[in-house]
């Protein structure tokens, strides 16, 4: 059986309120494939409100694969690589799959060349051979005959472990320092003697993988943990949150917070609160 894990603030990703009334879950992948994929999620609703449901989502550096499910059709395939605050929108009823990379996962499984990519929402069709090829047909169809979740997760690990196997994927120099990344106060060319490489060569990778500056996805990770924190205990005091989120200048955090997530630290706070009873935020 699946771990399956309700939503908690341990979790990462484009990070979204509870999300109960689109019959949200959230799955761990395989021991083997936690190197590159954060986790899968499931919003599964047949009927919606008239009105739909419109929902915030948070950059983290990270990407998603999205499996639409259609009666009678193969899924729609999508890869998200937004790297900014963005909403979404649910109308009618809501089927959908997602896995969601850590920021270099895709390019370790699929060979996908982020800098290519990043900040659009792209058709599978419009992607190379890498990913668009029979072994994700084949997924779809099995997919598509797969009724309960626990199958068709169990469709996407098996798919991704031979992804895995046959691009001999490996956890390199940007899986190595991505962990420590937000707490670091390393400077980039101490990071690139670690892993053996000028700073020029680390900046080009971590470009070409994730799709993004180091300096830019360290801001994403950290307002992250900012907040978590918030969603942990909205009554904290916004300083030490901030402090503890890696910031030494209120005011820096402050401008990075609103920039990031599209609101201030005490509107983010505000509306934790309304939630706390009976929702929690999933980060």
């Amino acid at each position: 059986m699946r771990n399956l894990i309700a939503p908690t603030y341990s979790t990462t990703g484009p990070t979204v309120d509870m999300l109960g009334h689109l019959g949200f879950r959230s799955f761990m992948p395989h021991p083997y494939l936690q190197t590159w994929v954060q986790r899968y999620w499931v919003a599964r609703q047949p009927r919606i409100p008239e009105q739909g449901f419109i929902e915030k989502l948070y950059p983290d550096g990270g990407t998603n694969l999205n499996f639409r499910f259609i009666p009678n059709q193969l899924p729609d395939v999508s890869f998200n690589a937004f790297h900014t605050f963005h909403t979404m929108e649910f109308q009618g009823s809501v089927d959908l799959l997602g896995i969601r990379f850590h920021p270099g996962g895709a390019f370790q499984l699929f060979g996908l060349e982020m800098s290519a990519l990043i900040g659009n929402v792209h058709s599978a069709n419009d992607l190379d051979t890498d990913l668009n090829n029979q072994q994700l047909l084949d997924l779809r169809e099995g997919l598509s005959e797969a009724t309960s979740i626990a199958k068709r997760i169990g469709l996407i690990d098996d798919w991704l472990l031979q992804q895995a196997a046959q691009r001999l994927a490996e956890s390199g120099p940007i899986q190595h320092l991505l962990p420590r990344l937000p707490d670091s106060l390393d400077s980039i060319e101490t990071m690139s003697a670690e892993v053996s490489m000028s700073r020029r060569q680390l900046e080009r990778r971590f470009q070409q993988e994730v799709g993004l500056t180091m300096v830019y996805v360290k801001q994403l990770q950290r307002i992250r943990k900012a907040r978590q924190l918030i969603g942990l205990n909205p009554e904290r005091p916004l300083v030490d949150i901030a402090y503890e989120a890696g910031f030494y200048d209120q005011a820096h955090f402050n401008r990075q917070f609103q920039k990031i997530n599209q609101q201030t630290p005490g509107q983010y706070r505000d509306r934790k609160r309304a939630q706390k009873e009976p929702t929690k935020d999933i980060e």
